[in-house]
Protein backbone atom coordinates (compact mmCIF):
# COMPACT_ATOMS: atom_id res chain seq x y z
CA UNK A 1 0.00 0.00 0.00
CA UNK A 2 2.90 2.20 0.35
CA UNK A 3 4.36 1.81 -3.01
CA UNK A 4 1.27 2.49 -4.35
CA UNK A 5 0.90 5.74 -2.30
CA UNK A 6 4.19 6.83 -3.42
CA UNK A 7 3.44 6.05 -7.20
CA UNK A 8 0.29 8.17 -6.92
CA UNK A 9 1.09 11.27 -5.25
CA UNK A 10 2.23 13.35 -8.28
CA UNK A 11 -1.33 13.49 -7.58
CA UNK A 12 -1.42 15.59 -4.85
CA UNK A 13 0.77 17.94 -6.46
CA UNK A 14 3.39 18.55 -3.04
CA UNK A 15 6.01 16.70 -4.66
CA UNK A 16 9.03 17.31 -7.03
CA UNK A 17 8.09 17.48 -10.97
CA UNK A 18 10.97 15.36 -12.04
CA UNK A 19 10.66 13.06 -9.66
CA UNK A 20 6.02 13.05 -10.37
CA UNK A 21 6.96 12.65 -14.41
CA UNK A 22 9.05 9.30 -13.71
CA UNK A 23 6.52 8.02 -11.72
CA UNK A 24 4.11 8.83 -14.11
CA UNK A 25 6.33 7.49 -16.98
CA UNK A 26 6.90 4.37 -14.79
CA UNK A 27 2.52 4.00 -13.94
CA UNK A 28 1.49 3.95 -17.99
CA UNK A 29 4.33 1.77 -19.05
CA UNK A 30 3.00 -0.72 -16.33
CA UNK A 31 -0.44 -0.27 -17.58
CA UNK A 32 0.27 -0.51 -21.44
CA UNK A 33 2.48 -3.59 -20.51
CA UNK A 34 0.22 -5.28 -18.11
CA UNK A 35 -2.87 -4.34 -21.08
CA UNK A 36 -0.47 -6.12 -24.28
CA UNK A 37 0.38 -9.32 -21.96
CA UNK A 38 -3.29 -9.73 -21.32
CA UNK A 39 -4.14 -9.08 -25.01
CA UNK A 40 -1.75 -11.84 -26.37
CA UNK A 41 -2.37 -14.24 -23.47
CA UNK A 42 -6.46 -13.98 -24.56
CA UNK A 43 -5.52 -13.66 -27.95
CA UNK A 44 -3.22 -16.90 -27.48
CA UNK A 45 -6.36 -18.33 -25.33
CA UNK A 46 -8.62 -18.06 -28.04
CA UNK A 47 -6.21 -19.01 -31.06
CA UNK A 48 -5.55 -22.73 -28.63
CA UNK A 49 -8.81 -23.86 -29.88
CA UNK A 50 -8.32 -23.16 -33.49
CA UNK A 51 -7.19 -24.63 -36.72
CA UNK A 52 -5.13 -22.34 -39.20
CA UNK A 53 -4.13 -23.12 -42.89
CA UNK A 54 -2.79 -20.49 -45.35
CA UNK A 55 -3.03 -20.57 -48.88
CA UNK A 56 -0.65 -18.49 -51.23
CA UNK A 57 -2.12 -17.75 -54.71
CA UNK A 58 0.74 -18.91 -56.15
CA UNK A 59 -0.49 -22.92 -55.77
CA UNK A 60 -3.29 -24.72 -56.94
CA UNK A 61 -5.44 -24.94 -53.56
CA UNK A 62 -5.95 -21.54 -53.67
CA UNK A 63 -7.71 -21.61 -56.57
CA UNK A 64 -9.69 -24.58 -55.37
CA UNK A 65 -10.68 -22.46 -52.53
CA UNK A 66 -11.75 -18.94 -54.10
CA UNK A 67 -14.23 -21.21 -56.65
CA UNK A 68 -15.44 -22.97 -54.12
CA UNK A 69 -15.98 -19.55 -51.76
CA UNK A 70 -17.31 -17.80 -55.10
CA UNK A 71 -20.15 -19.78 -54.57
CA UNK A 72 -21.49 -19.62 -51.14
CA UNK A 73 -23.94 -17.29 -50.38
CA UNK A 74 -21.92 -15.91 -47.36
CA UNK A 75 -18.97 -15.10 -49.26
CA UNK A 76 -20.87 -12.46 -51.98
CA UNK A 77 -22.83 -10.48 -49.14
CA UNK A 78 -19.56 -9.08 -47.78
CA UNK A 79 -20.32 -6.07 -45.96
CA UNK A 80 -16.54 -4.69 -47.49
CA UNK A 81 -16.16 -5.46 -50.95
CA UNK A 82 -14.21 -4.30 -54.03
CA UNK A 83 -15.92 -3.66 -57.98
CA UNK A 84 -14.03 -4.92 -60.39
CA UNK A 85 -13.82 -5.82 -64.05
CA UNK A 86 -10.77 -8.31 -63.69
CA UNK A 87 -10.84 -11.83 -63.06
CA UNK A 88 -11.00 -12.77 -59.35
CA UNK A 89 -8.91 -15.92 -59.79
CA UNK A 90 -7.05 -17.98 -62.25
CA UNK A 91 -9.46 -20.88 -62.97
CA UNK A 92 -11.58 -18.01 -65.52
CA UNK A 93 -14.65 -19.57 -65.02
CA UNK A 94 -17.95 -17.46 -64.32
CA UNK A 95 -19.86 -17.58 -60.96
CA UNK A 96 -23.30 -15.51 -60.82
CA UNK A 97 -23.15 -16.17 -56.97
CA UNK A 98 -20.38 -14.08 -56.80
CA UNK A 99 -22.23 -10.64 -56.67
CA UNK A 100 -22.06 -9.88 -60.59
CA UNK A 101 -23.57 -6.91 -61.74
CA UNK A 102 -25.86 -6.87 -64.47
CA UNK A 103 -28.21 -4.63 -65.79
CA UNK A 104 -32.19 -5.63 -65.72
CA UNK A 105 -32.72 -4.23 -69.14
CA UNK A 106 -30.28 -6.78 -70.81
CA UNK A 107 -31.07 -9.55 -72.27
CA UNK A 108 -29.73 -12.80 -70.70
CA UNK A 109 -28.98 -14.37 -74.04
CA UNK A 110 -27.11 -11.17 -75.04
CA UNK A 111 -24.49 -12.09 -72.36
CA UNK A 112 -21.36 -12.65 -73.87
CA UNK A 113 -22.24 -10.27 -77.23
CA UNK A 114 -19.97 -7.96 -79.08
CA UNK A 115 -20.27 -4.12 -77.40
CA UNK A 116 -20.30 -1.59 -79.98
CA UNK A 117 -16.72 -0.52 -79.75
CA UNK A 118 -16.26 -4.12 -80.72
CA UNK A 119 -14.70 -5.39 -77.47
CA UNK A 120 -16.58 -7.84 -75.03
CA UNK A 121 -18.74 -6.68 -72.75
CA UNK A 122 -17.30 -6.62 -69.07
CA UNK A 123 -19.08 -8.30 -66.09
CA UNK A 124 -18.39 -6.18 -63.23
CA UNK A 125 -18.35 -8.57 -60.28
CA UNK A 126 -18.58 -7.98 -56.51
CA UNK A 127 -15.06 -9.03 -54.77
CA UNK A 128 -14.60 -8.82 -51.09
CA UNK A 129 -11.87 -6.61 -49.70
CA UNK A 130 -8.50 -7.73 -48.82
CA UNK A 131 -7.65 -7.57 -45.03
CA UNK A 132 -11.51 -8.50 -44.13
CA UNK A 133 -12.80 -11.17 -42.22
CA UNK A 134 -15.66 -13.52 -43.47
CA UNK A 135 -17.49 -16.12 -41.00
CA UNK A 136 -18.98 -18.93 -42.93
CA UNK A 137 -21.02 -22.07 -41.88
CA UNK A 138 -19.38 -25.67 -43.35
CA UNK A 139 -20.20 -28.79 -42.15
CA UNK A 140 -21.00 -28.04 -38.95
CA UNK A 141 -18.18 -25.73 -37.88
CA UNK A 142 -17.56 -21.76 -38.24
CA UNK A 143 -14.78 -21.13 -40.77
CA UNK A 144 -13.01 -17.58 -40.37
CA UNK A 145 -11.74 -16.66 -44.13
CA UNK A 146 -9.52 -13.56 -44.32
CA UNK A 147 -7.80 -12.50 -47.51
CA UNK A 148 -4.02 -10.52 -47.46
CA UNK A 149 -1.97 -9.65 -49.56
CA UNK A 150 2.16 -10.50 -48.88
CA UNK A 151 5.23 -8.52 -50.72
CA UNK A 152 7.42 -10.16 -52.25
CA UNK A 153 10.93 -9.23 -53.92
CA UNK A 154 9.05 -9.93 -57.50
CA UNK A 155 5.72 -8.25 -56.41
CA UNK A 156 2.84 -9.17 -54.54
CA UNK A 157 1.01 -12.49 -53.46
CA UNK A 158 -2.42 -12.81 -52.21
CA UNK A 159 -3.09 -15.16 -49.34
CA UNK A 160 -6.17 -17.11 -47.87
CA UNK A 161 -6.03 -17.65 -44.01
CA UNK A 162 -8.91 -20.68 -42.87
CA UNK A 163 -9.43 -20.83 -39.60
CA UNK A 164 -11.52 -23.13 -37.41
CA UNK A 165 -12.18 -24.50 -34.28
CA UNK A 166 -11.72 -27.78 -34.20
CA UNK A 167 -10.02 -30.89 -32.38
CA UNK A 168 -8.06 -32.50 -35.49
CA UNK A 169 -7.66 -30.87 -39.19
CA UNK A 170 -10.51 -33.38 -40.51
CA UNK A 171 -12.67 -30.41 -41.73
CA UNK A 172 -9.92 -28.78 -43.27
CA UNK A 173 -9.03 -31.51 -45.38
CA UNK A 174 -12.13 -32.59 -46.18
CA UNK A 175 -12.88 -28.62 -47.39
CA UNK A 176 -9.67 -28.41 -49.80
CA UNK A 177 -10.65 -32.10 -51.13
CA UNK A 178 -14.39 -30.78 -51.99
CA UNK A 179 -13.33 -27.30 -53.31
CA UNK A 180 -11.04 -29.61 -55.70
CA UNK A 181 -13.50 -31.78 -56.64
CA UNK A 182 -15.96 -28.85 -57.65
CA UNK A 183 -13.02 -27.01 -59.41
CA UNK A 184 -12.13 -29.87 -61.79
CA UNK A 185 -15.45 -30.44 -62.24
CA UNK A 186 -16.46 -26.80 -63.46
CA UNK A 187 -12.98 -26.69 -65.23
CA UNK A 188 -13.54 -29.78 -66.92
CA UNK A 189 -13.41 -28.33 -70.36
CA UNK A 190 -10.31 -25.76 -70.05
CA UNK A 191 -6.92 -25.46 -70.70
CA UNK A 192 -4.57 -23.65 -68.36
CA UNK A 193 -1.75 -21.93 -70.01
CA UNK A 194 1.32 -20.82 -67.93
CA UNK A 195 4.28 -18.70 -69.74
CA UNK A 196 7.86 -18.18 -68.03
CA UNK A 197 8.81 -15.59 -66.50
CA UNK A 198 12.70 -14.98 -67.04
CA UNK A 199 13.08 -11.89 -65.00
CA UNK A 200 12.32 -13.74 -61.71
CA UNK A 201 12.84 -17.45 -62.65
CA UNK A 202 9.14 -18.52 -61.83
CA UNK A 203 5.70 -19.21 -64.14
CA UNK A 204 3.09 -16.95 -64.55
CA UNK A 205 -0.54 -18.27 -65.65
CA UNK A 206 -1.52 -16.52 -68.66
CA UNK A 207 -5.36 -17.89 -69.21
CA UNK A 208 -7.82 -20.63 -69.43
CA UNK A 209 -8.62 -21.44 -73.04
CA UNK A 210 -11.36 -23.90 -74.00
CA UNK A 211 -10.80 -27.39 -74.76
CA UNK A 212 -10.48 -28.49 -78.45
CA UNK A 213 -11.96 -31.54 -79.45
CA UNK A 214 -9.46 -33.65 -81.60
CA UNK A 215 -11.52 -34.08 -84.33
CA UNK A 216 -11.28 -30.39 -84.85
CA UNK A 217 -8.03 -31.04 -86.20
CA UNK A 218 -7.34 -32.50 -89.35
CA UNK A 219 -3.71 -34.20 -90.25
CA UNK A 220 -2.76 -37.08 -92.33
CA UNK A 221 -4.51 -40.18 -91.25
CA UNK A 222 -3.36 -41.88 -88.05
CA UNK A 223 -0.68 -39.09 -86.81
CA UNK A 224 -3.33 -37.90 -83.91
CA UNK A 225 -3.96 -41.92 -83.20
CA UNK A 226 -0.71 -42.34 -83.36
CA UNK A 227 1.09 -39.05 -80.95
CA UNK A 228 -2.16 -39.86 -78.46
CA UNK A 229 -1.91 -43.53 -77.38
CA UNK A 230 1.96 -42.81 -77.36
CA UNK A 231 1.05 -40.00 -74.00
CA UNK A 232 -1.26 -42.01 -73.29
CA UNK A 233 1.01 -45.30 -72.67
CA UNK A 234 3.76 -43.07 -71.65
CA UNK A 235 1.49 -41.29 -69.18
CA UNK A 236 1.08 -44.26 -67.29
CA UNK A 237 4.09 -46.29 -67.57
CA UNK A 238 5.72 -44.33 -64.68
CA UNK A 239 6.25 -47.58 -62.53
CA UNK A 240 7.75 -49.73 -65.57
CA UNK A 241 10.46 -46.84 -66.17
CA UNK A 242 10.98 -46.72 -62.31
CA UNK A 243 11.44 -50.29 -62.03
CA UNK A 244 14.22 -50.63 -65.08
CA UNK A 245 16.00 -46.82 -64.24
CA UNK A 246 14.98 -45.09 -67.14
CA UNK A 247 14.02 -41.26 -66.09
CA UNK A 248 10.47 -40.57 -67.17
CA UNK A 249 10.38 -38.02 -69.85
CA UNK A 250 9.19 -38.22 -72.84
CA UNK A 251 9.46 -35.61 -75.57
CA UNK A 252 7.85 -34.81 -79.30
CA UNK A 253 9.50 -32.61 -81.85
CA UNK A 254 7.00 -31.74 -84.26
CA UNK A 255 8.94 -30.07 -87.27
CA UNK A 256 7.55 -28.63 -90.47
CA UNK A 257 6.01 -25.27 -92.95
CA UNK A 258 4.33 -22.70 -91.06
CA UNK A 259 0.74 -22.71 -90.22
CA UNK A 260 0.27 -26.78 -90.75
CA UNK A 261 -1.27 -27.20 -87.10
CA UNK A 262 1.87 -28.19 -84.82
CA UNK A 263 0.54 -25.57 -81.94
CA UNK A 264 -3.18 -26.38 -82.12
CA UNK A 265 -2.53 -30.18 -81.82
CA UNK A 266 -0.76 -29.59 -78.87
CA UNK A 267 -3.69 -27.68 -77.48
CA UNK A 268 -5.83 -29.94 -78.37
CA UNK A 269 -3.48 -32.59 -77.04
CA UNK A 270 -3.63 -30.84 -73.80
CA UNK A 271 -7.61 -30.92 -73.67
CA UNK A 272 -7.74 -34.65 -74.19
CA UNK A 273 -5.25 -35.61 -71.57
CA UNK A 274 -6.04 -33.06 -68.92
CA UNK A 275 -2.72 -31.73 -69.13
CA UNK A 276 -2.42 -27.61 -68.49
CA UNK A 277 0.60 -26.06 -70.90
CA UNK A 278 3.63 -24.58 -70.00
CA UNK A 279 5.55 -22.30 -72.72
CA UNK A 280 8.97 -21.53 -72.69
CA UNK A 281 10.40 -19.25 -75.40
CA UNK A 282 14.15 -19.87 -75.35
CA UNK A 283 14.83 -16.39 -77.18
CA UNK A 284 13.37 -14.15 -74.29
CA UNK A 285 14.72 -11.47 -73.16
CA UNK A 286 16.84 -12.14 -69.86
CA UNK A 287 16.57 -15.72 -70.49
CA UNK A 288 20.02 -17.45 -69.05
CA UNK A 289 21.26 -20.86 -68.06
CA UNK A 290 20.42 -20.74 -64.27
CA UNK A 291 16.96 -19.47 -64.62
CA UNK A 292 16.10 -22.24 -67.54
CA UNK A 293 17.18 -24.91 -65.28
CA UNK A 294 15.42 -23.16 -62.47
CA UNK A 295 12.05 -23.05 -65.10
CA UNK A 296 12.53 -26.88 -65.79
CA UNK A 297 12.83 -27.71 -62.42
CA UNK A 298 9.62 -26.38 -61.14
CA UNK A 299 7.63 -27.37 -63.84
CA UNK A 300 4.71 -29.88 -62.63
CA UNK A 301 5.24 -34.14 -62.76
CA UNK A 302 1.88 -34.23 -65.12
CA UNK A 303 1.66 -31.69 -67.84
CA UNK A 304 2.98 -30.30 -71.24
CA UNK A 305 6.16 -28.32 -71.85
CA UNK A 306 5.98 -26.46 -74.46
CA UNK A 307 9.50 -25.30 -76.14
CA UNK A 308 7.97 -22.95 -78.61
CA UNK A 309 10.68 -21.89 -82.12
CA UNK A 310 13.16 -24.18 -80.74
CA UNK A 311 15.68 -23.31 -84.18
CA UNK A 312 15.16 -19.75 -82.82
CA UNK A 313 16.61 -20.45 -79.33
CA UNK A 314 20.46 -19.02 -80.14
CA UNK A 315 19.64 -16.23 -82.21
CA UNK A 316 19.50 -12.70 -80.94
CA UNK A 317 17.92 -11.06 -84.37
CA UNK A 318 14.59 -10.20 -84.81
CA UNK A 319 13.86 -12.75 -87.61
CA UNK A 320 13.94 -16.29 -86.84
CA UNK A 321 15.62 -16.81 -90.50
CA UNK A 322 19.24 -15.55 -89.03
CA UNK A 323 21.93 -17.97 -88.61
CA UNK A 324 21.82 -19.86 -85.08
CA UNK A 325 23.63 -21.51 -82.96
CA UNK A 326 23.03 -24.66 -84.20
CA UNK A 327 24.37 -25.17 -87.34
CA UNK A 328 28.01 -25.37 -87.93
CA UNK A 329 29.37 -21.36 -89.48
CA UNK A 330 31.18 -22.17 -92.95
CA UNK A 331 34.55 -20.08 -91.70
CA UNK A 332 35.78 -18.08 -88.45
CA UNK A 333 35.69 -14.72 -89.97
CA UNK A 334 31.69 -15.48 -90.82
CA UNK A 335 31.19 -16.61 -86.99
CA UNK A 336 33.48 -13.88 -85.27
CA UNK A 337 31.12 -11.30 -87.32
CA UNK A 338 27.97 -12.95 -86.35
CA UNK A 339 28.95 -12.74 -82.75
CA UNK A 340 30.21 -9.18 -82.97
CA UNK A 341 26.59 -8.40 -84.46
CA UNK A 342 24.92 -10.79 -81.19
CA UNK A 343 26.60 -9.25 -78.96
CA UNK A 344 25.21 -5.91 -80.37
CA UNK A 345 22.28 -6.58 -80.35
CA UNK A 346 22.14 -8.43 -77.07
CA UNK A 347 18.45 -8.66 -75.18
CA UNK A 348 20.05 -10.27 -72.01
CA UNK A 349 19.92 -13.53 -72.84
CA UNK A 350 22.62 -15.30 -72.57
CA UNK A 351 21.54 -19.06 -73.34
CA UNK A 352 23.49 -21.45 -74.30
CA UNK A 353 23.25 -25.00 -75.80
CA UNK A 354 25.15 -26.91 -73.23
CA UNK A 355 22.52 -25.18 -70.75
CA UNK A 356 19.63 -25.70 -72.52
CA UNK A 357 20.68 -29.81 -72.98
CA UNK A 358 21.33 -29.76 -68.99
CA UNK A 359 18.09 -28.50 -68.17
CA UNK A 360 15.70 -30.85 -70.68
CA UNK A 361 17.91 -34.00 -69.12
CA UNK A 362 19.83 -33.06 -66.48
CA UNK A 363 20.26 -34.22 -62.66
CA UNK A 364 17.53 -31.38 -61.92
CA UNK A 365 15.48 -31.65 -65.10
CA UNK A 366 11.61 -32.93 -64.22
CA UNK A 367 10.16 -35.85 -64.84
CA UNK A 368 6.42 -36.72 -65.97
CA UNK A 369 6.18 -34.33 -68.25
CA UNK A 370 5.64 -34.40 -72.07
CA UNK A 371 7.81 -32.16 -73.77
CA UNK A 372 6.75 -30.48 -77.26
CA UNK A 373 9.37 -28.41 -79.29
CA UNK A 374 8.42 -27.11 -82.42
CA UNK A 375 10.48 -25.39 -85.24
CA UNK A 376 9.74 -24.62 -88.81
CA UNK A 377 13.79 -25.32 -89.51
CA UNK A 378 14.93 -28.92 -88.80
CA UNK A 379 18.09 -28.24 -90.25
CA UNK A 380 18.94 -25.99 -87.53
CA UNK A 381 18.73 -27.99 -85.47
CA UNK A 382 21.87 -29.19 -83.41
CA UNK A 383 22.29 -33.12 -83.39
CA UNK A 384 22.46 -33.36 -79.92
CA UNK A 385 19.68 -31.46 -79.45
CA UNK A 386 17.24 -33.54 -81.36
CA UNK A 387 18.63 -37.13 -79.98
CA UNK A 388 16.80 -39.79 -78.88
CA UNK A 389 15.61 -39.37 -75.08
CA UNK A 390 15.47 -35.88 -75.58
CA UNK A 391 13.42 -36.04 -78.93
CA UNK A 392 11.96 -39.56 -78.74
CA UNK A 393 9.14 -38.98 -81.52
CA UNK A 394 9.49 -36.74 -84.74
CA UNK A 395 6.17 -36.10 -86.66
CA UNK A 396 6.69 -33.96 -89.73
CA UNK A 397 4.39 -30.90 -90.74
CA UNK A 398 3.45 -30.15 -94.49
CA UNK A 399 1.20 -28.25 -96.91
CA UNK A 400 -2.12 -29.46 -97.31
CA UNK A 401 -2.97 -32.62 -98.82
CA UNK A 402 -6.09 -32.76 -101.21
CA UNK A 403 -7.21 -35.31 -98.04
CA UNK A 404 -6.99 -32.32 -95.36
CA UNK A 405 -8.57 -30.10 -97.40
CA UNK A 406 -11.99 -32.46 -97.87
CA UNK A 407 -11.88 -33.00 -93.79
CA UNK A 408 -11.49 -29.67 -92.87
CA UNK A 409 -14.47 -28.41 -95.39
CA UNK A 410 -16.44 -30.72 -93.61
CA UNK A 411 -15.83 -29.89 -90.22
CA UNK A 412 -16.50 -25.98 -91.56
CA UNK A 413 -19.53 -27.18 -93.07
CA UNK A 414 -21.13 -30.04 -91.23
CA UNK A 415 -24.42 -32.05 -92.42
CA UNK A 416 -28.03 -31.90 -91.39
CA UNK A 417 -27.34 -35.38 -89.78
CA UNK A 418 -24.48 -34.46 -87.84
CA UNK A 419 -23.96 -34.76 -84.13
CA UNK A 420 -24.17 -31.72 -82.13
CA UNK A 421 -19.93 -30.63 -81.11
CA UNK A 422 -18.46 -31.59 -78.06
CA UNK A 423 -18.62 -29.68 -74.94
CA UNK A 424 -16.20 -26.87 -74.90
CA UNK A 425 -15.92 -26.76 -78.73
CA UNK A 426 -14.30 -23.58 -80.10
CA UNK A 427 -16.90 -21.26 -81.34
CA UNK A 428 -14.65 -19.99 -83.78
CA UNK A 429 -11.08 -20.14 -85.59
CA UNK A 430 -7.97 -20.58 -83.61
CA UNK A 431 -4.76 -21.44 -84.50
CA UNK A 432 -3.71 -22.83 -87.72
CA UNK A 433 -4.19 -26.55 -88.35
CA UNK A 434 -7.93 -26.61 -87.09
CA UNK A 435 -11.56 -26.56 -88.40
CA UNK A 436 -13.14 -25.20 -86.01
CA UNK A 437 -17.13 -26.09 -85.82
CA UNK A 438 -18.74 -23.08 -85.42
CA UNK A 439 -21.65 -23.98 -87.90
CA UNK A 440 -22.64 -26.53 -86.12
CA UNK A 441 -22.97 -23.88 -83.51
CA UNK A 442 -25.68 -21.91 -85.36
CA UNK A 443 -28.09 -24.17 -87.48
CA UNK A 444 -30.09 -22.63 -89.99
CA UNK A 445 -33.09 -24.55 -89.82
CA UNK A 446 -36.18 -23.24 -88.32
CA UNK A 447 -36.66 -24.91 -85.54
CA UNK A 448 -33.50 -23.95 -84.20
CA UNK A 449 -33.43 -20.42 -85.24
CA UNK A 450 -36.56 -19.89 -83.25
CA UNK A 451 -35.36 -20.40 -80.10
CA UNK A 452 -32.27 -18.17 -80.58
CA UNK A 453 -32.80 -14.53 -79.27
CA UNK A 454 -33.67 -11.92 -82.01
CA UNK A 455 -29.76 -10.39 -82.49
CA UNK A 456 -28.77 -13.84 -83.33
CA UNK A 457 -31.66 -15.09 -84.92
CA UNK A 458 -30.82 -13.07 -88.64
CA UNK A 459 -27.23 -14.43 -88.59
CA UNK A 460 -28.52 -17.87 -88.15
CA UNK A 461 -30.74 -18.42 -90.70
CA UNK A 462 -28.11 -17.11 -93.33
CA UNK A 463 -25.86 -20.22 -92.61
CA UNK A 464 -27.67 -23.14 -94.18
CA UNK A 465 -27.62 -26.80 -93.22
CA UNK A 466 -27.07 -29.22 -96.48
CA UNK A 467 -27.52 -32.68 -96.59
CA UNK A 468 -25.01 -35.23 -95.83
CA UNK A 469 -24.64 -36.13 -99.68
CA UNK A 470 -24.18 -32.70 -100.89
CA UNK A 471 -21.64 -31.92 -98.04
CA UNK A 472 -19.34 -34.54 -99.41
CA UNK A 473 -20.21 -33.78 -102.86
CA UNK A 474 -18.72 -30.01 -102.53
CA UNK A 475 -16.31 -31.07 -99.60
CA UNK A 476 -14.71 -33.65 -102.76
CA UNK A 477 -14.99 -30.83 -105.60
CA UNK A 478 -13.54 -28.23 -102.93
CA UNK A 479 -10.63 -30.55 -102.57
CA UNK A 480 -9.81 -31.75 -106.41
CA UNK A 481 -9.42 -27.80 -106.80
CA UNK A 482 -7.08 -27.15 -103.78
CA UNK A 483 -3.26 -28.21 -105.52
CA UNK A 484 -1.13 -30.84 -103.20
CA UNK A 485 1.30 -29.92 -100.61
CA UNK A 486 1.22 -26.37 -102.13
CA UNK A 487 -0.85 -24.29 -99.36
CA UNK A 488 -0.78 -24.26 -95.71
CA UNK A 489 -3.63 -25.55 -93.62
CA UNK A 490 -3.64 -21.93 -91.99
CA UNK A 491 -4.42 -20.76 -96.20
CA UNK A 492 -7.08 -22.84 -96.29
CA UNK A 493 -8.71 -21.84 -93.01
CA UNK A 494 -8.43 -18.65 -93.92
CA UNK A 495 -10.07 -19.17 -96.79
CA UNK A 496 -12.87 -21.01 -95.21
CA UNK A 497 -13.50 -18.64 -92.29
CA UNK A 498 -14.26 -15.92 -94.86
CA UNK A 499 -16.73 -17.65 -96.78
CA UNK A 500 -18.46 -19.79 -93.51
CA UNK A 501 -21.50 -18.80 -94.49
CA UNK A 502 -21.24 -19.75 -98.45
CA UNK A 503 -20.53 -23.18 -98.84
CA UNK A 504 -21.40 -23.48 -102.69
CA UNK A 505 -20.17 -19.77 -103.44
CA UNK A 506 -16.75 -21.43 -102.07
CA UNK A 507 -16.35 -24.12 -103.95
CA UNK A 508 -17.40 -22.08 -106.87
CA UNK A 509 -14.31 -19.43 -106.06
CA UNK A 510 -12.18 -21.45 -104.83
CA UNK A 511 -10.52 -21.74 -108.10
CA UNK A 512 -10.00 -18.47 -108.81
CA UNK A 513 -8.89 -17.59 -105.09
Amino acid sequence: MQAIKSLLSPLSGNSNPIQDTLKLVVIGGTVETARRASVSAWNGFIDSFFLTAHFSQEDYPYDWLMHWLSKQPAWGRSREFDITTRSVSRHGLTQKTTGDLEDENEDEEDAGEFSQGGGRKRKVAIVPSMDTTHTIYYRGHWLRITRTKRFQDYGSCAELKISVVARNNDILKRLVLEAKREYEKDAEHRVHIFMADTTYGCWRWNGARQKRPMSSIVLEPGVKDMILADCKDFLSSEDWYAERGIPFRRGYLLHGVPGSGKTSLIHSLAGELGLDIYVVSLSSKGMSDNTLTTLMGNVPSRCILLLEDLDAAFTRGISRDESSTGVPTSSTSTSTTSSAKNKEDSDGSTLSLSGLLNSLDGVAAAEGRLLFATTNHIERLDPALSRPGRMDVWVNFKHATKWQAEGIFKCFFPAKSSAAPAPGAPSGAGASGSAPQAAAKHPGDATSAANLPESKRKRATHIPLLSEEEISELAKRFADAIPENELSVASLQGYLLRNKTRPRECVDEVAAW
